[in-house]
């Protein structure tokens, strides 16, 4: 009986293990272990993509005069290596000492990108 209780607990315990939600560590540079857990799968995945996707390089618009927060990025992969999240709305960085700017990518856009290439 006494092994019957304790197999029963040890069941019990993997149950509740494999309910945990399964992400990309890297996200754990931008993102809790709570706010991933509190996540839906769709926006896991839109944020697994979005570590190889969500950000490029553009010029810096010379015809305006935009303020723009400055970052010192040196050799960023991807916005979790500056510690950034992934927003509802395209995120602008102007790169300190250059005439450049990062820009990460909204969940929208992302989330767009996603299905249409699930689709070829």
């Amino acid at each position: 009986m006494k092994n019957i209780f304790v197999l029963f607990i040890i069941f019990i315990f993997v149950g509740i293990k494999g309910l945990s939600q399964k992400y990309n560590p890297q996200l754990l540079k931008s993102y809790t272990k709570k706010e991933l857990n509190n996540l839906d799968k769709s926006t896991l995945d839109i944020l697994d993509y979005g570590i190889q996707h969500a950000i490029y390089y553009a010029d810096l618009p010379s015809d305006k005069n935009i303020q723009l927060k400055v970052i010192d990025e040196t050799q960023t992969i991807n916005f979790t290596d500056l510690g950034l999240q992934i927003t509802n709305e395209n995120q602008y960085f102007r790169i300190s000492g250059s005439n450049k700017m990062l820009v990460v990518k909204s969940l929208y856009v992302l989330n767009n990108e996603l299905i249409n290439s699930n689709k070829n």
